[in-house]
């Protein structure tokens, strides 16, 4: 693993006063082989039975949304989209997963779509660090009905 490119707070909005509590963070390594990391790290709540690190190597041309994938299936754990992939690829809940790999092409667009579907995404703020692969795929973002800030550096 080496640095991080983007990261992904996924969380509650307050009501009142704007910003997120986050409840999980998604961190993007770039080096030889790209990886999403997702950590459940309430930083108000720091229970023990929080869940293990899961870490995804992404379709290199759909890192972003496969970062919405892992949102969704092991955040908001959507039944509909987890039954999907299920169908594709049993250890779709596991802690390690090698999109390209486990998953063909069709298939995963099959799951882009259905993600699309999804209305209940917590809030989320979107960092793109400079050279990231996936400042290039943000416009995706439109196609979905998120909560989200976007912060692209320069």
């Amino acid at each position: 693993m080496g640095t991080f490119t983007a990261q992904i707070l996924a969380g509650v909005p307050h009501l009142y006063h704007g910003g997120i509590t986050p409840t999980h963070y998604l961190f993007l390594s770039e080096n030889s082989r790209p990886s999403w990391t997702l950590v459940n790290q309430n930083v108000f709540d720091r229970s023990d039975d929080e869940e293990k690190t899961i870490v995804w190597i992404p379709s290199v041309e759909n890192m972003l949304e496969d970062a919405l994938v892992m949102v969704a299936i092991h955040i908001v754990k959507n039944k509909q989209i987890i039954e999907l992939a299920q169908k594709m690829f049993k250890n779709i809940e596991g802690s390690h997963l090698e999109l390209y790999e486990n998953l063909t092409e069709s298939q995963r667009q099959e799951i882009y779509q259905e993600c699309r579907r999804n209305e209940n995404w917590p809030k989320m703020v979107i960092t793109v660090l400079k050279g990231s692969s996936i400042k290039h795929q943000v416009s995706v973002l439109k196609k979905y009905s998120l909560d989200a800030e976007i912060c692209i550096s320069k």
